[in-house]
């Protein structure tokens, strides 16, 4: 659904030589007529003989995947009552099933005996579209043999086993492949039989899954050049992708239904479907698809003789071609751009597009186009001349006729020149080409050490946050161990002056000794807290555990730092949401991170302001089916400008000495690799809430 299509004679290349030998097309009418053997030349029996051609070409194509050789029979009946009434594209038609019978009879000397023909019939035709389908099946047409045979055994199994979403994958898969071989009869079929399928089951998400049944019914429809059904379909599509909120999808829509509509040649309708598809597209930055709508609307602006309109649409789709690198868009347009310009007579122009069309065309042919152009330039000058010989040759014969002599030798050497110069022009553009090549091959080994170098840099820069992270949490670490220290030497005093009277207190003393015990323990859990801290940043650990408790665990190592900082640390966390999958020590470093920026916002409003009360608050819930850890302070809040720079490395709004720039860039990779997302919301003077999301926990991420 996603294919933006646009009219094939504004972009037709005549380099015909590309087109495989293995490709074909299946263009072909429903029932079986009888046929008689000799043919009347009045109407009503030519009218009967193209009914009985049809049908033969139907049934031939029937045939073609279950019993070959009858269906060749039936494309030389076809092929012979073709040729009797003169009807040259149903004689290509037929040729075309000739060969694709010889093709499944592994018959490969008639098959390409059959190509040569069909494809010199549409020639001699004109026929641009059906050349371009030949060669688009024939590449496919083996791998979708055994695709069929597949897809249908699997559709067996999936009705018997009642599996409507595998069903609905493969019924999709099935029209795809007929789609592929140009059968687009049958795919419409199998679309419409998925489209039934989701409107009856509760196994499959309807909403999404017609919305892009429709836009892909909709598209066989259009190739089936019925474009009032296809028109219905996309407007189904688009009310569905309403309900869903997907304005990207509607933009495509939109671009779709330009195309039906100016192929049913109403192009002023079709514009106006272009146009609501470009200004949605710039409005979602969706500027691939902007670019081609650009173009399709320099094409209409062309076809409704309004070359200014046009020549701009093409120069902005240029410049969105230029700026993603699309090479292929930028050819067209350089095509299209080119043949304005010469139906302007603007000879200038159309040569310098010709020639930036032929620098990027992959294939490098530029002959026949620069030829085009040559021949142009030639045969203004020849006329021209021969206006002058007009004129010469009432006034003397004789003088005309050495005049001519004159004019065909400038002629011959003005060709030697011109043939000189595009041979010229085609080395430099392939010599080009060669050079170009190489030096993208050496751009990407660069570029993929400097990814490689980059990460590792990465991980360098959040071994040393980790570091850091630990270096802030010393301070409040030394006094969560120095109070089970004090505790022990106290309660070791005691013992000691108890022990030095006669009569001591034994109950005391069991007492003083599990006290001890206590506060040793207490210091070991610090201490075993900070080990895992720190060695748990390796990349392997992933496992399951609650936000709800990694909150806890950093409120014992800092959380005596902050009540001596004065700040009121206040948390309101569920432990009744799901858990999640990740690196539990990574993400108490993330929360260390947010409640260090926090402390560092509310001093600062502290320093600017008198009275304010610092507090900081931490709230674990689920909302919507994700968890959200959210970390709220009153300090002096983030400029809206700064919400995307914050999360840049060495990006920081702290005072000069305070802050790294790393601690929010490493907690966005830290959480991205977890599959979630950080955002945030804050108020310049009143404070910030950072929010991380998450998804919770599942069977598919416990398997991985």
């Amino acid at each position: 659904m996603n294919k933006l299509r646009f009219n094939s004679s504004w972009i037709a290349h005549k380099n015909l030589w590309v087109i495989s030998l293995f490709m074909l097309l299946g263009l072909f009418m429903p029932y079986e007529l009888g046929a008689k053997d000799s043919f009347e030349k009045d109407e009503f029996s030519k009218t009967k003989y193209i009914n009985t051609i049809d049908a033969y070409i139907s049934k031939s194509r029937a045939l073609l995947y279950e019993d070959a050789e009858q269906a060749i029979v039936y494309a030389q009946k076809a092929l012979k009552l073709s040729k009797q009434i003169g009807d040259k594209k149903r004689e290509a038609d037929a040729y075309n099933l000739l060969g694709m019978g010889h093709y499944f009879e592994d018959d490969f000397k008639g098959l390409l005996a059959y190509y040569k023909k069909a494809l010199g019939a549409y020639r001699s035709l004109g026929d641009t579209k059906s050349i371009s389908q030949l060669s688009t099946n024939y590449f496919k047409l083996k791998q979708s043999e055994k695709a069929i045979g597949s897809y249908q055994k699997s559709i067996a199994l999936y009705k018997e086993q009642g599996d409507d979403k595998n069903l609905l994958n493969t019924l999709q898969l099935m029209a795809g492949v007929y789609k592929d071989i140009g059968d687009y009869t049958k795919s419409s079929e199998y679309y419409q039989l998925a489209i039934n399928l989701t409107e009856k089951s509760k196994q499959i998400e309807r909403e999404v899954a017609l919305s892009q049944l429709y836009g892909q019914k909709a598209e066989v429809l259009f190739l089936k050049t019925d474009y009032e059904e296809a028109l219905q379909l996309f407007k189904k599509a688009k009310n569905h992708f309403k309900k869903l909120g997907d304005y990207r999808s509607i933009s495509i829509i939109y671009s779709n239904i330009g195309n039906s509509f100016f192929y049913r040649g109403e192009l002023d309708s079709a514009l106006a479907a272009y146009s609501t598809a470009y200004k949605m597209q710039m409005n979602y930055d969706d500027l691939w698809a902007a670019a081609i709508s650009l173009m399709h609307l320099g094409f209409i602006y062309d076809q409704l003789g309004m070359p200014p309109q046009a020549i701009k649409k093409h120069e902005h789709s240029i410049s969105l071609a230029q700026e993603l690198g699309l090479n292929l868009l930028l050819k067209d347009n350089y095509l299209s751009l080119s043949r304005i310009y010469e139906k302007q007579k603007d000879f200038e122009q159309a040569y310098n597009y010709r020639l930036l069309y032929a620098d990027i065309s992959e294939t490098m042919l530029v002959d026949d186009n620069a030829s085009k152009l040559v021949d142009v330039l030639a045969l203004q000058e020849l006329e021209n001349q021969r206006k002058k010989n007009e004129i010469l040759r009432a006034k003397n014969s004789n003088y005309q006729l050495q005049l001519e002599k004159k004019s065909l030798a400038r002629w011959r050497m003005s060709l030697f020149y011109i043939l000189l110069i595009t041979f010229i022009l085609g080395f430099i553009i392939i010599y080009r080409y060669y050079l170009k090549r190489n030096e993208n091959k050496l751009l990407e080994e660069r570029i993929s050490e400097a990814l490689e170098l980059q990460k590792e840099q990465q991980q360098i820069i959040m071994h040393q946050s980790s570091l850091t992270s630990l270096g802030e949490l010393a301070a409040g670490i030394a006094h969560e161990i120095n109070q089970p220290i004090q505790n022990i030497s106290l309660s070791a005093e005691g013992i000691n002056y108890e022990l030095e009277e006669s009569d001591f207190d034994k109950a005391y003393l069991k007492q003083s000794v599990n006290e001890i015990f206590e506060d040793i323990h207490r210091a070991r859990d610090i201490i075993d807290h900070i080990r895992l801290f720190s060695s748990g940043q390796k990349d392997e650990v992933f496992e399951e555990f609650s936000i709800s408790d990694c909150v806890r665990s950093a409120m014992t190592m800092i959380g005596r730092q902050y009540q001596n900082h004065q700040i009121q640390l206040k948390l309101d966390l569920a432990d009744d949401i799901p858990h999640v999958h990740g690196n539990p020590h990574k993400f108490e470093q993330v929360i260390y991170n947010l409640l260090s920026n926090a402390k560092d916002a509310v001093e600062e409003r502290c320093l600017k302001e008198d009275g304010v009360n610092k507090s900081i608050i931490i709230r674990t819930y689920q909302k919507d089916k994700q968890l959200v850890l959210e970390v709220s302070d009153n300090g002096v809040g983030i400029d809206a400008n700064r919400f995307t720079d914050i999360f840049l490395p060495f990006v920081t709004s702290k005072q000069l000495g305070k802050g790294t720039g790393l601690g929010l860039s490493i907690s966005y990779t830290i959480i991205k690799e977890m599959g979630g997302s950080i955002q945030v919301k804050s108020e310049v003077g009143k404070g910030t809430s950072m929010f991380v999301i998450l998804e919770p926990e599942t069977k598919e991420s416990s398997k991985k």
